[in-house]
This record gives structure tokens, C-alpha cells and sequence, in this order.
């Protein structure tokens, strides 16, 4: 050791084991641990995010676009961790903040990282549009052609189904599965 290297004392270490969780709205994953402790010279003060008092709600604002105004949705109970903004307009860019509160007022806020930007769930497309042309027709063949859906419910088609029914006993069978550039079918 240099003469600018501080000894410490046996007291003066300090010996620590870390944890990390993975946790999502579904619950907490047992913790990955580390295997070996680390010597510190120091005691590890954690962090207090309640400024030393119990944290009674928070305070939801939301802004729309990079330059909007922020402007206040709700105010949550403490217990609430979780809350549904309602009425936001789909394609919009909003940005969202928390602040916790406690008696001796607002903490820091903490904003998302990234804009949102709603967007409608998918739906079920449309049915082909029709009529259902049947062209080719032989004793054991014939063409099967439609056109293709109008609306693919804003998530892009993936296949049509053609299935048949035997008048005799009513049942419709599944024939095949096309891919979605395909609008005509022969059957053989």
C-alpha cells in the first residue's frame, strides 16, 4: 500500500448481499440473488422515496404531445397503484407523470420515459365481399372465388377458411386454409 491508501478497521467494512425481482401485474418472481457478499467501507443508506413520512395518494397529469400543457387527470388513493385514463383520443401522443403525495406536500415527479399513442383494439374483419362465384364446374371440380375483405379490422389479415355443407346432414366441414392473397379455391 501508498502512503494515500486510508486503512479501515474490521467495523469499518461492511458486508452485503443483493437481490433483484421481476415483477408484473401478475405477481412477484422469486429474487435473483448474489452469490457472493461485497465488502463496502461504508453503510448503504436506502433510499426513502416518502421524504420520511407515509405517502397518502398520488397525483396523475398527462399532456398531449411534446409540448402540450400538463393538466391533472386524477388524484389516487395510496393504495391505488394503478389507474385507467379515460377519454383519450386514439392516434394522440400523450405523456404521463406521478407525483407521490404525503403531509408535507408533492414529492418529485416521476414522468414516463416514452409517449403513449392509444390505439383501438383490433376487431374481426369483414366477411369476403360477395357474391360467392362457383365457375369450372365438372362432375369432381369446380372454382371457388370471392373477393377480398373490405376492413381487416386494423390488424392484417391472416388467412380465409372455406369450409362446405353437405345439405344431406346440415354440418359445414372445414376444406382448407388459404393464405390472405388468395381469393379462389379448386376443389378437386
Amino acid at each position: 500500500m501508498d502512503d494515500n491508501t486510508t486503512k479501515y478497521s474490521p467495523k469499518d467494512l461492511i458486508d452485503y448481499l443483493f437481490r433483484v425481482s421481476a415483477v408484473n401485474e401478475e405477481g412477484q418472481v422469486s429474487p435473483l440473488e448474489t452469490n457472493e457478499p461485497v465488502r463496502l467501507r461504508r453503510k448503504i443508506d436506502v433510499l426513502s422515496s416518502n421524504g420520511g413520512s407515509k405517502v397518502t395518494g398520488y397525483v396523475v397529469k398527462q399532456k398531449r404531445g411534446s409540448d402540450g400543457d400538463w393538466e391533472e387527470v386524477a388524484t389516487l388513493k395510496a393504495i391505488e397503484t394503478s389507474y385507467k385514463v379515460p377519454k383519450l383520443d386514439e392516434d394522440q401522443e400523450y405523456f404521463f407523470s406521478i407525483t407521490a403525495l404525503n403531509q408535507n406536500g408533492q414529492g418529485e415527479t416521476c414522468e414516463l420515459d416514452t409517449s403513449v399513442v392509444p390505439k383501438r383494439p383490433p376487431e374481426k374483419p369483414s366477411p369476403p365481399v360477395g357474391p360467392v362465384i362457383l365457375s369450372g364446374i365438372q362432375k369432381t371440380s369446380l372454382v371457388l372465388a370471392w373477393k377480398p375483405s373490405k376492413n381487416d379490422g386494423r390488424s392484417p389479415l391472416t388467412a380465409y377458411y372455406i369450409e362446405m355443407r353437405d345439405p344431406n346432414n346440415g354440418s359445414w366441414s372445414a376444406v382448407t386454409k388459404v393464405t390472405r392473397d388468395i381469393s379462389s379455391y379448386c376443389f378437386l
